[in-house]
């Protein structure tokens, strides 16, 4: 005996058909009936099952009809029709010609308001072994059959149970987070702070740091149980909740459940939505801010999962204000970028701001070689910056670098007048800074830069818009640009022998036949032009084909 599932890697309670040595073989499903799973055969003729193995199609349809038309699987759905009734569609279905089976589900489609169709069409190009695929086609196909078997009656008594269960738990989350919220921009020393430490734990281990230049000082209370207020400048920044642990707590915050009633260390996306509520429109990366009584609950997850995954909760942080549009005060200690500002005594003691700006620089220029930062273009590179600040022609000489941790960008200048500056800004606020222009190589720069600046690649052509065309010696290189809907991006490839000839003979309207056939590939999987893509992350076209060539040299 052999087992045929109607549906690719189902669940344990999808039909199935048995089939025996004779091509015979019966088809087997188990209803929920108040309380306790009803098991339903029928018999199928050898006719049906060659069908049913020759057409997936039609293995499709009779689990659809017997889910949604026949209301088989649903607790809802009551009464069921008759065995009679549903040997008669087995029949129709697996028994019959295309065009009756073809008839039968039109005009059931019809009477599920094209519920039926879309699931079917859904279901041909689902892959049904992964979880959200098949999520996909259950809620679709749920969609046309629902109005079939509950009347408007019920539909609005589970609404009205579902906004009464939805605001219960919205009032218990503000109830749990009434007293952190109540001690946000408040000084250590208030009343509500007072009472936040004693929820925590009270004793905590006490540290202080000064960010940026002019700076900023943050005190944190770090407890045992996991919690850790922040102070900026003496008032509360923020309320932390370490779901992971750390030195000063081995197990985490165990206090999710009370805080958050529901949840776990483990939830799903999900199930973050069901406890906080809807999150505001803005989604930074996989994490999510909920509006919680007078502050904003953003829930930090570890990585991206789908809906239905659990996603490793790793951080819950209260705050006063939305932080969608600027940072976060938990990257405040980020390993990649916090503490790059070098302090010396002695700037400090002249009235500056402290900032020792040549070991800033080599600070900065080893965080960039570790991978730590990526410099932003076209900003001032962090090696050229003392040069050009002694040079005096520049008004501001500004270098902005990118963590490759949390992301924000750092602004780390010189200026003509006034002491260095230390800034972090989110990805929103960094487009609103314009560089200063920097002047040619050869008015501050020493020899041996101005000799390397010489042997920089040369902007040779552009069409303006889709490619541009590098010449280095001998050597030529294309930055082909490629989008898709609403994303973009580039290929950077060094054109080879029969690409320059075509280049010679053709001239610029070869180089836009080559951009678009670059383009056609781009988000395919077997992209031919991917492994010949020269993109560094953090380097411009330039220094990418600088490092190519090197690689080049050394490995020949």
């Amino acid at each position: 005996m052999r087992r045929l599932r109607l549906l690719p890697d189902p669940g344990e309670d999808d039909p199935f058909i048995d089939i025996d040595v004779d091509g015979r073989g019966t088809l087997n499903l188990t209803v929920d009936r108040d309380g306790r799973h009803v098991p339903f055969r029928f018999a199928l003729t050898a006719q049906h099952i060659t069908a049913a193995e020759g057409s997936p199609l039609r293995c499709w349809a009779v689990f659809a009809v017997l889910y949604a038309e026949l209301a088989f699987f649903h607790p809802d759905a009551t009464p069921a029709r008759p065995p009679g009734e549903c040997r008669r569609v087995i029949d129709m279905i697996l028994g019959g010609s295309d065009a009756q089976v073809e008839r039968y589900l039109t005009e059931t489609n019809r009477r599920f308001r094209g519920g039926l169709r879309n699931s079917l069409a859904l279901l041909c190009k689902a892959d049904l072994t992964r979880t959200g695929d098949r999520e996909a086609f259950v809620k679709r196909l749920w969609f046309g059959v629902e109005p079939l078997i509950v009347d408007d009656a019920e539909r609005a008594r589970r609404v009205q149970e579902a906004e009464r269960t939805a605001g219960a738990r919205a009032a218990a989350v503000r109830q749990a987070f009434e007293p952190y919220n109540d001690a946000l921009l408040m000084a250590e020393h208030d009343a509500p702070v007072l009472r936040v430490i004693e929820l925590l734990g009270s004793n905590p281990v006490i540290s202080e740091s000064e960010v940026g230049a002019p700076a900023h000082h943050d005190r944190y209370l770090t407890f045992a149980s996991g919690g850790e207020i922040m102070l900026r400048d003496g008032r509360v920044t923020a309320v932390f909740f370490h779901l992971r642990p750390t030195d000063i707590a081995p197990q985490g915050f165990t206090g999710l459940g009370d805080l958050i009633p529901g949840l776990t260390r483990d939830a799903t996306g999900r199930q973050v939505e069901e406890a906080l509520g809807k999150p505001a429109a803005r989604r930074t990366g996989p994490h999510t801010t909920h509006p919680v009584g007078g502050g904003f609950v953003k829930v930090f997850h570890e990585t991206w999962a789908r809906n239905g995954q659990p996603s490793s909760l790793r951080l819950i942080q209260l705050t006063a204000h939305d932080t969608w549009a600027g940072t976060d005060p938990a990257d405040e200690r980020c390993p990649g970028c916090a503490g790059l500002a070098v302090r010396s005594t002695a700037a400090a003691g002249s009235g500056g701001t402290g900032i020792d700006a040549d070991a800033t620089v080599g600070a900065l220029r080893a965080a960039v070689k570790a991978g730590r930062l990526r410099r932003k273009h076209p900003w001032v590179a962090p090696e050229d910056m003392l040069s050009l600040h002694g040079s005096g022609l520049m008004e501001h000489v500004v270098a902005q670098l990118e963590c490759t941790l949390c992301h924000r960008r750092v602004f780390f200048g010189l200026h003509r007048e006034g002491e260095p500056t230390v800034e972090y800004l989110s990805l929103n606020d960094s487009r609103r800074r314009i560089p200063e222009r920097v002047p040619p190589v050869r008015q501050w720069g020493d020899a041996a830069r101005i000799a390397r600046e010489a042997q920089r690649p040369e902007r040779v052509a552009s069409d303006g818009n889709s490619w541009v065309l590098y010449s280095q010696g001998e050597h030529l290189f294309l930055n082909a640009r490629c989008w898709y809907s609403a994303i973009d991006g580039s290929r950077l490839i060094r054109l080879n022998e029969a690409e320059a000839r075509s280049y010679e003979r053709d001239g610029e309207a070869y180089l836009s036949r080559l951009q678009q056939a670059v383009n056609r590939t781009w988000t395919s999987d077997d992209d031919p032009w991917r492994s010949r893509d020269l993109t560094r992350s953090g380097m411009s076209d330039e220094e990418a084909i600088e490092a190519s060539l090197a690689e080049s040299e050394e490995s020949a």
